[in-house]
């Protein structure tokens, strides 16, 4: 099967997830991501494209896990709005799509980014029992400070684009509610973004903010397998820190490498293996 049609199949199942209301719906949508789940496994497309899948098949499993009734048996035969059901459910995933279904959205898809953030396979079992939850309520990693100082003693920053009143580290910072993503970046800028899905957006206005004349310095996982490094990284210098970078507050080293992104107009397309850890 073509990798185009089958990626295409998934981001339209993701589109239609937000609308879909009967069961055959999101059955359909539950299946659909996990053939793509299959499908990215067996051509090795990597962790990424694997967990993407299993985004969309967990979402649409909680969905119908809130549209059955616990009472109901091994058919689904009615749902609340009388749409024929034309599939049989197991008694068995029901039961796992009713359990995912009594986590709270809002920390049901925060469990799931962390889970991306750690580049770890998604599993019903730990989103169920929230074992990246409880390692990391977000997957937002707070910028060692001494990594940031060497590089501000070098490009000396003007805005953090990305932070919060705890952690940020310029004097002038986008927050959650200003929105970075909305507003215009000027100067020289530090940019540690989130590093679930949203990292491709960042990664994209930062590549876009070039045109302002801004320069953006960003701490980001290395990860060349995936479609947003190829986009935005490669077309700046690329500083690949040896090791693996100790976040504050944790007692245990990143799950994964990382890198420092630097684009500006004046920034010449390089790579660098960067030895800054006896630094930290």
């Amino acid at each position: 099967m073509d990798k185009r049609t089958e990626l295409q199949k998934l981001s339209q199942a993701e589109k239609w997830l937000a609308e879909a209301k009967s069961l055959d719906d999101l059955k359909q949508i539950h299946d659909v991501a996990l053939a793509a789940e299959a499908y990215a496994k067996a051509h090795r497309l990597g962790i990424e494209s694997e967990n993407h899948a299993r985004e969309i098949k967990f979402l649409a499993a909680r969905r119908i896990g809130e549209l059955v009734p616990a009472e109901q048996g091994k058919r689904v035969d009615k749902e609340p709005h009388r749409d024929s059901v034309k599939s049989v459910i197991p008694q068995q995933r029901l039961s796992e799509f009713r359990a995912l279904a009594q986590i709270p959205e809002k920390e049901f898809r925060e469990r799931i980014e962390v889970a991306k953030t750690r580049e770890e396979k998604i599993t019903y079992n730990k989103i169920l029992r929230g074992d990246w939850y409880q390692m990391s309520e977000t997957p937002e990693w707070e910028t060692p400070q001494w990594l940031f100082d060497i590089l501000d003693k070098e490009f000396h920053f003007d805005l953090d684009v990305c932070a919060s009143e705890q952690n940020h580290k310029c004097k002038r910072y986008f927050s959650r509610q200003d929105d970075g993503l909305k507003q215009k970046w000027q100067r020289i800028c530090w940019m540690n973004p989130p590093y679930g899905r949203e990292i491709k957006n960042w990664m994209n206005k930062a590549k876009e903010e070039l045109e302002n004349g801004a320069t953006v310095v960003c701490l980001v996982p290395a990860r060349p397998d995936t479609e947003w490094w190829w986009e935005n990284c490669i077309q700046g210098e690329i500083r690949f820190i040896r090791g693996r970078l100790l976040w504050p507050g944790s007692d245990t080293a990143a799950p994964f490498p990382s890198a420092v992104i630097i684009l500006g107009n004046k920034i010449k397309s390089n790579v660098v293996w960067w030895d800054v850890q006896s630094k930290g």
